[in-house]
């Protein structure tokens, strides 16, 4: 049993890092990839003379890499470069993807996070709600609500539960809004330096 548990704790080890690896590299199939969490739109120059020969524009903060085959814009935050030098377990990353070169190109901007960070943190609310649940509904059958010392544990064991969840819903949104400002800190540079450069030459 324990050498099950063993393996399979090695491939969801493997899987997220496989996939934190898919997700932050510089690959045209990252455009796809992963869970959309936000969109909005918004008009700006987009040329390729903005970026270099590889594609690449650095901003302070980060990178942003045109892939006009697919005619969209991968913005990749360095978390490296800002004051809080840590990557938290829900990445995120952005696209902008535009019809065509044009002073006033209209933008779709979507933000995804990894399939693996989307899908363990529900597997982990539904593991506890899950239990928590279960265990209120054992224990009223055991009669353990009958007397008012059982029903005073049911009480605490459970507000316990739904103080671990608390816990666990604030670190999510925490983590969300450290990644989501890091993002959007790369958007705007981005967007500062679009409008910054002179028009030239647009396909």
């Amino acid at each position: 049993m324990q050498a099950v548990i063993l393996l399979g704790a090695v491939i969801v080890v493997g899987l997220v890092a496989a996939d934190w690896i898919a997700f932050t590299r510089k690959n045209p199939r990252v455009l796809g990839y992963g869970l959309a969490i936000g969109r909005q739109q918004e008009a700006l120059r987009v040329s390729p003379d903005d970026f270099d020969a590889n594609g690449y524009l650095p901003l302070p903060h980060g990178l942003a890499w045109l892939c006009p085959g697919q005619h969209a814009i991968i913005l990749l935050p360095e978390w490296k470069r800002f004051g809080l030098r840590f990557r938290t377990a829900w990445p995120l990353n952005g696209a902008l993807h535009y019809d065509r070169f044009s002073d006033c190109a209209e933008l779709r901007f979507i933000k995804r996070m990894p399939w693996s960070s989307a899908l363990l943190t529900a597997l982990w609310f539904l593991t506890v709600m899950g239990g928590l649940i279960a265990y209120l509904v054992s224990y009223a059958r055991a009669g353990g609500f009958a007397s008012a010392p059982g029903a005073f544990l049911g009480v605490a064991l459970s507000g316990l539960g739904s103080l671990v969840l608390l816990f666990g819903l604030i670190v999510v949104v925490a983590a969300y809004r450290l990644e989501d400002k890091r993002l959007m800190v790369v958007y705007d540079e981005l967007r500062a330096a679009l409008r910054e450069k002179p028009s030239q030459k647009l396909d």
